[in-house]
């Protein structure tokens, strides 16, 4: 099983934002870089920005203002931190996918200008008293894209050493 990896920090930050926006859904953009193996490594998370809407069960981020964070973090770190994919929350929920996430992450893999062929999609279901995460992998149609197929993630938080000019 492939593993999501976690910056604790960032983990911290995408907790806290869904607590906040709890009982309406929220989310971001994960940052970071794919290692041996193919494990994604997220060392930093997008929240869903000023401008975004949050309802009970969608939200819509603030496009505009990701992208800018996004291509600040990028250029910050040399081209070593890119686009891995998108967080979102499911409040009193489950952590899985439902048929309008596997949309979204299909729609991802095929955009060219994201540069992500196999995003990932990390999903928070709960509430502010006990949030569970499951990561989830695009990885292909099947059925003349009717079927999409997801990798489940095994998630696992990690303390980035050193300083962090990112």
């Amino acid at each position: 099983m492939t593993i999501l990896w976690i910056e604790e920090q960032a983990f911290c930050e995408l907790n806290a934002e869904a607590c906040r926006a709890f009982p309406q859904e929220t989310g971001g953009v994960l940052v970071g870089y794919v290692a041996d193996g193919q494990q994604p490594v997220v060392i930093s998370v997008i929240g869903p920005g000023p401008c975004a809407v949050h309802q009970r069960d969608r939200f819509q981020p603030d496009h505009q203002w990701q992208c800018e964070r996004l291509d600040d973090l990028y250029d910050r770190s040399s081209g070593r931190f890119v686009y891995l994919g998108d967080w979102h929350t499911h409040p009193e929920g489950s952590p899985q996918m439902s048929w309008l996430d596997k949309r979204t992450i299909r729609a991802i893999a095929r955009h060219s200008p994201a540069q992500c062929a196999q995003p990932v999609m990390l999903i928070g279901g709960g509430s502010p008293e006990h949030w569970l995460w499951c990561g989830h992998r695009y990885e292909s149609d099947r059925m003349l894209g009717i079927l999409i197929d997801c990798e489940m993630l095994l998630t696992n938080q990690f303390r980035a050493i050193g300083s962090q000019d990112w």
